[in-house]
């Protein structure tokens, strides 16, 4: 009865320390995809933000390549 009793405690332990290590696994992985998720977040402002001072720096390259961009699309599309 004492040996059964031991078993079972073991066994105990060891799915304790499974589902513990699993919930720390869960959230680094949470950890970590939040502070992905943040940055992906920020990325459209940093190119925006980009995107306005090349053109303040270089208004008439940007002029060009808004016009072949537009060209291209519209050669695309017209179909």
């Amino acid at each position: 009865m004492a040996e059964a009793k031991r078993s079972t405690e073991g066994s105990i332990d060891r799915m304790s320390q499974s589902a513990h290590d699993a919930v720390d696994k869960a959230a680094s992985y949470a950890e970590r995809f939040s502070n992905k998720g943040e940055e992906l977040m920020q990325m459209p402002e940093d190119w925006v933000g980009t995107a306005r001072d090349y053109v303040r720096e270089n208004p008439l390259q940007a002029l060009g390549i808004a016009l072949a961009a537009g060209y291209l699309l519209h050669m695309i599309t017209r179909r």
